[in-house]
């Protein structure tokens, strides 16, 4: 738990309060937000429209020791007192732990937010398949992390650019939350500067604290709360400007295609150019296959990068097979097809496929593929 003072509390408003409304679960959520909680199977969490592909999973006084963590896959981070045992970084299981409660000198140990800055500077690769990060109780420094985790391709563009900027805000919530407020010289900041960081810390504490004051937190949804919190720390961290950009496009989805290439599926008012230009500047050379949503069954379908080893016909055929509104006959062609590199759904009648169904097909086109002798081996085993 952070160690805050529980004083010093200013009458500006927070930005915790100023941030949209709680997402409807689904697809109900308002626009430009980025944020929105899900369902997946029983279980809510909290996306960003950015990195679809990283969920946050809030589950109240979770815990998990050494011998439990087995039960969960791959790709998995326990944030901030989750694991019962000392912070952990397991490459093989893809399995993390940051924290700095049990099993460590906590004196000498970087608190959660600042361990999430030091995984994104050793290359964690969170691009690449699903990532779920676990908290069990929405505390600053448990909500930073995540946030950093997040908005890791944003902040580790330009040479780190934005995350030069927003460092000083989580030097200042982790020499807090790991010694007090009293340790301000471990910062290494000027007076002045440490002390606009602290005041925008006390704002995005305002909501919490007044929930515990009226012993509310317990009772608190704190997976819209976590929602919320991302939203203000996206209006605290990000440059002007920048993110009405993050928003014009949104992230529904993607799959790796092998070979460090992914296919995303995505939403957006711009044109299928203009988002591709965006997302290359984003992730570089990881795009592979653009999948664009325009709205009541219509798509676009961009292959981005040239030299994959398929072109879109093989993706078309696959789309026609399973698409129960495209057809052919005589008189007409109601059919998935365009150019080997870009093409889009029937013209006539838009898609029956969602978006996540043409990605999942997406994926298994453009697959890696098991060479022959494998394929031989495994059908001896079975």
């Amino acid at each position: 738990m952070a160690e805050h003072e529980q004083n010093g509390q200013t009458d500006d408003e927070s930005p915790a309060q100023a941030a949209e409304t709680e997402q409807p679960e689904g697809n109900g959520a308002p626009p430009r937000a980025r944020y929105q909680v899900v369902t997946r199977g029983e279980q809510r969490h909290v996306v960003c429209g950015n990195a679809p592909n990283i969920a946050l999973r809030v589950e109240r006084g979770l815990t998990v020791n050494e011998a439990g963590r087995k039960h969960y896959p791959q790709r998995t981070i326990f944030l901030d007192g989750v694991f019962t045992g000392a912070p952990f970084y397991d490459n093989k299981a893809r399995q993390y732990s940051l924290d700095h409660h049990a099993g460590c000198v906590r004196a000498y140990t970087l608190a959660t937010c600042e361990q999430a800055v030091v995984m994104l500077l050793q290359g964690l690769p969170l691009s690449e398949d699903d990532w779920t990060l676990y908290v069990n109780e929405p505390d600053l420094d448990a909500l930073l992390a995540a946030w950093l985790l997040m908005n890791h391709v944003e902040l580790l563009r330009e040479d780190g650019r934005i995350l030069r900027e927003a460092m000083p805000l989580v030097r200042v919530e982790g020499v807090i939350d790991a010694h007090g407020p009293d340790m301000e010289i471990l910062t290494g900041l000027p007076a002045e500067r440490y002390d606009k960081e602290r005041r925008s810390i006390e704002r995005l504490m305002l909501q919490e604290k007044s929930f515990k004051a009226m012993a509310q937190w317990t009772s608190t949804d704190w997976v819209a709360y976590s929602r919320e919190m991302l939203e203000a720390l996206d209006h605290l961290l990000f440059p002007e400007g920048y993110l009405d950009q993050l928003l014009e496009i949104e992230e529904l989805g993607r799959v790796q295609l092998g070979s460090g290439k992914m296919a995303v599926l995505c939403r957006s008012h711009q044109g299928i150019y203009a988002v591709e230009a965006t997302l290359k500047a984003r992730y570089e050379k990881q795009l592979g296959i653009l999948i664009l949503d325009l709205g009541d069954g219509r798509f676009t379908l961009r292959q981005v990068d040239p030299f994959l080893e398929r072109d879109l016909v093989p993706l078309y055929q696959a789309l026609n097979q399973k698409d129960l509104r495209a057809r052919q006959d005589s008189e007409t062609d109601n059919l998935w097809g365009g150019s080997s590199d870009i093409g889009g759904s029937p013209r006539k009648t838009g898609s029956a496929l969602t978006g996540e169904q043409i990605l999942a097909i997406a994926g298994k086109v453009y697959g890696t593929r098991e060479g022959w002798f494998k394929r031989l081996l495994g059908r001896k085993q079975g």
